[in-house]
């Protein structure tokens, strides 16, 4: 055979080389569709997963450690008493957070993230509100908390709280007052509103002195007690005050029943405080003031059969409109402190003109109602006078073991009455006078 055609015959047909090729491509091209759709199929069922992870991830990195899961209710109580308007409150819930320590720090955390993120969607309506109010103009124009005048006027009002703490009153209240006139619709207009309001009460409260007195420390059932309400003038400035329809405020009148076995029961009643004149203006200059009686008298039914009772009077003054140094208000109440005075039966007031003689007495003549009687009078002395509370502790916890043993659930309520301690036992209170002594001795 011819070479040449041996050759030819050898070599493959190009038609058949071209279909192999295009049918390798077609197999490749095949298999990266599948492979695609594979993954892209493994991609969608894993990225919910994924985004959740990764959410998780994000969270735990922006919460940080030592923040807690929640804030318990006596962390958000004592926070709410914190930042409350009483200064009584805000002292005691400080301490006490004070007391608990590094342990609290991760709740308080928590509730100052909880607070920044509701103060961020606060922020969003304000913006809102801003942008509706400007109408076609920029929202930015306005003053906002963002803005430079906005963190200006948010240092001013962060210095008047400070005057305010520290008794500078008008200058706390000019401050807050002069945001206001610079921009009325600030974001921290509540806050200037409610300090200006905190300004003038605290100092009001300062420059008139209210009190109630009352005209002895025992009265008997059946007597007209002297009760009079006082107002006293010390701003160095003329006070001025209108009384309609004879009402000067509101007039708080509390009943302690303490009965032979421990116990007791407290109830009270608010009434009108009115004057005889319905329409009256009183000026009061510097250093003077203005005194009205209150028409009271003990109920001649009010038993007192192995109960010891105390009357306690508080005055709310509440005039028509007052006037002060050109302060004109209606609105600002002045709470007095309270007086008390202790009722007795008829015929025992002079025995306990010195209720801690009477008791000494009575615990050695063993007359129990007396020992009764004199035992609270002690207590409610003890509150205002620390010589006479330390002598009846005393005194009660050197008899306490010798005592009638119905006397004895009386005894231990005298003691928790006058300590704030709560022991159940003779020895527990034996020990803790004690370890008293030694720390006198100590020092």
């Amino acid at each position: 055979m011819n070479s040449n055609c041996r050759l030819k015959s050898e070599r493959p047909d190009k038609a058949a080389c071209i279909s192999l090729f295009a049918g390798l491509l077609a197999a490749v091209s095949l298999c990266c569709v599948v492979c695609t759709r594979s993954l892209a199929q493994e991609e969608l069922e894993l990225r919910p997963v994924g985004r959740e992870e990764r959410a998780k991830q994000a969270a735990r990195k922006k919460e940080g450690p030592g923040v807690a899961a929640k804030v318990s209710p006596e962390v958000t109580q004592l926070i709410r008493k914190m930042i409350s308007v009483r200064g009584s409150d805000q002292k005691e819930a400080e301490a006490k957070l004070l007391r608990m320590g590094l342990r609290v720090v991760p709740e308080l955390r928590a509730w100052v993230r909880h607070v920044l993120g509701n103060t961020e969607k606060v922020e969003l309506v304000l913006r809102k509100i801003f942008r509706k109010v400007s109408g076609d103009k920029d929202a930015g124009t306005l003053v906002s908390r963002e803005s430079s005048a906005g963190q200006f006027l948010e240092q001013r009002l962060s210095e008047a709280m400070e005057h305010l703490s520290y008794g500078r009153y008008q200058m706390a209240r000019n401050i807050a007052e002069s945001i206001l006139i610079l921009d009325r619709d600030s974001p921290l207009r509540f806050l200037c509103r409610r300090l200006i309001r905190q300004a003038k009460e605290r100092k009001l409260k300062k420059e008139l002195v209210t009190r109630v007195d009352s005209g002895a420390l025992v009265y008997e059932v059946g007597e007209k007690p002297e009760i009079f309400f006082r107002v006293l003038n010390k701003s160095g400035s003329t006070a001025r005050f209108d009384i309609q329809q004879g009402i000067v405020g509101e007039l708080f009148i509390g009943f302690d029943r303490c009965h032979f076995d421990g116990s007791y029961v407290t109830n009270g009643e608010r009434i009108p405080l009115r004057v005889k004149n319905i329409q009256q203006k009183v000026v009061l200059k510097p250093e003077e003031g203005w005194e009205c009686a209150i028409d009271y008298k003990l109920p001649e039914n009010l038993q007192l059969r192995g109960v010891a009772c105390r009357a306690r009077f508080r005055v709310t003054f509440r005039p028509s409109r007052w006037e002060i140094e050109g302060d004109k208000d209606s609105n600002i109440p002045l709470t007095s402190e309270e007086t008390e005075f202790w009722v007795l039966p008829p015929g025992k007031k002079r025995k306990f003109e010195d209720p801690l003689k009477r008791l000494k007495l009575a615990l050695l003549l063993k007359q129990n109602e007396d020992v009764f009687i004199a035992g609270w009078f002690c207590v409610w002395g003890g509150k205002k006078d620390a010589e006479l509370n330390n002598r009846f502790k005393g005194l009660m916890i050197d008899n306490l073991v010798e005592i009638d043993p119905r006397l004895k659930p009386l005894f231990h309520e005298f003691l928790r009455q006058s300590t704030g301690l709560r022991y159940k036992t003779d020895a527990e209170w034996v020990k803790w006078w004690k370890t008293q002594g030694e720390k006198k001795s100590g020092t």
